[in-house]
């Protein structure tokens, strides 16, 4: 009872009172293994992977034959930057079950994480062969993205055949996206069109709120960050390395900004991390008893320092530590006040897209999150709205170190656009930065498939064939 009811509040992002419950069990049973399992998945979400690592072990000598604590483990060993350990594990899970595709796919996404194409390409084939299961939904849909297909050979059939084997909403959609992907690159653009709409009214469906109940939210973070608290940092703080941060919208080409700084020798990457919200913000909710962003208005100089600590243990992730080192999660521009009371030597890299590329790159993609910017179009003009209403705020405030930089610029004249943006940053332009694409550094993000070729210009304009119904979408709605 007490496990279902932990799995309940886990499953419902509940990630304190789950954690209550999974303890209370492991007083009781010391050597619990979902418990074990429960925290270590709570360890990951939270980004704290030296501690998803040692609960995720236990948890897996205690489930020893249980697949999902492995592909956890994985992760969190990913987390931690030991990718040969991830490796061992997926391939010893994978040895479990020889004839499951589902560790085939864990494998293969792991392959696809550090750029070898190839092995990904040839796991995720034959997990294909081993026939129908959930997971062929998501195996069908990389092999789409990878685009090794042509009119006489690829999945459309198989993507067919399998919407007609299930009812889940979710694997549907999946299918959906991926039909769209591969009608797209057949040069179908009326059946590509059709299926991203499809897939986008059946994720619409899996969300649970409106972009419009963010408003009061965004009104308050343009309150509570105002000039003269954002002043109040301290001046004298410098820190051993430059926290930078590159935001802006999803989609809008902030893999490849991080991609092409990442390979400077100056610079480090920690990716997507969440660590400002879902660890500094929780923080300081917790010690003031106020959510954020109210909670800034009751900041002490003891919990500034206590907050930019919980930072700097995710700054140290970083493999290896150079003087700069990047976050790269473009929702982070909601607390860039925050950051800056933190560490009022970080830069932020506010990076702009074209709004009708952006809009149809985000209607075009599957992000596994249902949030409805995501997955409408109306939603997210008004998600757009509320970045720019906020983006604006934060550039009245002198104090912010914020530089803009455009992706149609950074893509057409890559040299020129690094060397002011370098510039702005204390460094100098390094060839090193054009050959971004032979990393093999891990990309969890949609453009793990696309970051592994050199500088091109074909997202610009791929919108301009869907120009005509997607505007006629965008007057429709």
């Amino acid at each position: 009872m007490l496990l279902t009811k932990a799995n309940q509040l886990l499953d419902q992002n509940k990630l304190k009172e789950a954690e209550f419950h999974y303890k209370t069990l492991l007083k009781s049973s010391p050597e619990n293994g979902d418990a074990l399992f429960g925290l270590g998945r709570i360890a990951l979400r939270l980004e704290r992977f030296d501690a998803a690592v040692y609960l995720l072990q236990k948890a897996c000598e205690r489930l020893p034959k249980m697949l999902e604590p492995l592909h956890a483990l994985a992760d969190a060993f990913n987390g931690v930057n030991s990718p040969k350990d991830a490796l061992t594990v997926l391939e010893y899970a994978k040895s479990l079950a020889i004839n499951n595709p589902e560790p085939h796919y864990y494998l293969a996404q792991h392959y696809l994480t550090y750029g070898d194409l190839n092995k990904a390409h040839t796991t995720f084939a034959h997990a294909l062969s081993m026939g129908l299961y959930p997971v062929t939904a998501y195996i069908l849909f990389e092999l789409v993205q990878l685009g090794r297909f042509n009119k006489e050979h690829n999945y459309v059939s198989n993507l067919h055949h399998f919407l007609t084997q299930t009812n889940n909403l979710r694997l549907k959609m999946v299918c959906y996206y991926a039909l769209a992907k591969s009608y797209d690159a057949l040069e179908d653009t009326d059946q590509a069109f059709n299926y991203f709409v499809l897939a986008n009214k059946l994720q619409r469906k899996l969300s649970d709120f409106n972009t419009d109940d963010l408003a009061i939210f965004y009104d308050e973070i343009i309150k509570c960050n105002s000039n003269i608290l954002i002043s109040s940092a301290d001046k004298q703080f410098t820190g051993n390395v430059t926290p930078v941060f590159i935001i802006g919208m999803p989609r809008s080409g902030s893999t490849l900004l991080e991609q092409m700084l990442a390979n400077h020798s100056q610079f480090s990457s920690i990716g997507e991390s969440t660590s400002i919200s879902n660890n500094v913000a929780a923080f300081l909710e917790q010690k003031t008893g106020f959510a954020y962003p109210q909670c800034l208005n009751h900041l002490t100089h003891e919990l500034v320092v206590q907050a930019r600590e919980i930072y700097i243990t995710t700054l140290k992730t970083a493999t290896p530590i150079k003087p700069f080192i990047i976050n790269k999660l473009p929702s982070n521009y909601q607390s860039i006040g925050l950051i800056h009371i933190l560490f009022p030597n970080a830069k932020f890299i506010n990076l702009t897209r074209d709004f009708n590329a952006t809009a149809f790159s985000v209607f075009s993609n599957y992000f596994a999150e249902n949030e409805p910017y995501f997955c409408s179009l109306v939603e997210f003009k008004q998600y757009h709205a509320l970045y720019e209403k906020l983006m604006i705020h934060w550039q009245t405030i002198p104090a912010l170190s914020i530089y803009n930089i455009n992706y149609e610029e950074l893509v057409t004249n890559p040299v020129e656009q690094l060397t002011s943006l370098l510039q702005f940053l204390g460094c100098n332009f390094e060839e090193s930065s054009l050959a971004f694409y032979k990393r093999n550094a891990p990309v969890n993000t949609l453009s793990k498939h696309a970051i592994r070729k050199p500088i091109n210009n074909t997202a610009i304009v791929k919108w301009e064939r869907y120009k005509t119904p997607l505007l006629k979408l965008f007057d429709e709605s």
